[in-house]
């Protein structure tokens, strides 16, 4: 994912991962399927982490501001721009898959929006468009800058001064006058 995904090989791959490239084909026919794997994985896991994060205690704001602070703390590529490179090589089944384990994780937002609906805390909306819109938010706090400047590997965040703070505080107080 580091390098996108035509660039890669499956020996690249099983080299990186200190295996031989027999032992990578013994489990993955071909890297469309180890990619849709891997892809599904790492889904499952941020998932996971994320309804972790947001059954900790806290405050509903403080739990959101934990995941943007968790998902600001990592390199992030493009996925979209990552996906169309991969398209191709993906069959319906794999492509399907991929999406499905990305809309699980709206999902896990979804519930506990809606959760927080029911208790008064958030106001009564779309769940689920709550969920993405918030993801949109950190995707921005986390998307690297258009010059693709380096900084230790990872990208320079396009908005440097934007925290997880401050993206929960966009997406909780909207853009409107304060009052």
């Amino acid at each position: 994912m580091e390098f996108g995904y035509d660039s890669v090989s499956l020996e690249q791959i099983a080299a990186a991962a200190g295996v031989t490239k027999a032992s990578v084909y013994y489990y993955f026919h071909n890297k469309a399927e180890l990619f849709a794997a891997s892809v599904i994985h790492m889904m499952s896991y941020i998932g996971s982490r994320t309804s972790a994060l947001l059954d900790a205690p806290g405050t509903f704001r403080e739990r959101l501001a934990s995941v943007a602070e968790a998902y600001m703390q990592h390199a992030h590529i493009d996925f979209e721009s990552l996906m169309r490179e991969a398209g191709p090589a993906l069959t319906r089944e794999q492509t399907e898959g991929i999406r499905e384990a990305e809309r699980s994780i709206h999902e896990v937002l979804a519930a506990a929006f809606r959760k927080e609906m029911k208790q008064g805390e958030v106001r009564e909306g779309d769940p689920l468009l709550y969920a993405y819109a918030f993801s949109a938010l950190m995707m921005l706090g986390a998307r690297g800058d258009a010059s693709g400047g380096e900084r230790s590997g990872a990208r320079q965040a396009a908005f440097p001064d934007l925290t997880a703070e401050g993206i929960v505080d966009l997406f909780w107080t909207g853009a409107g006058r304060m009052v």
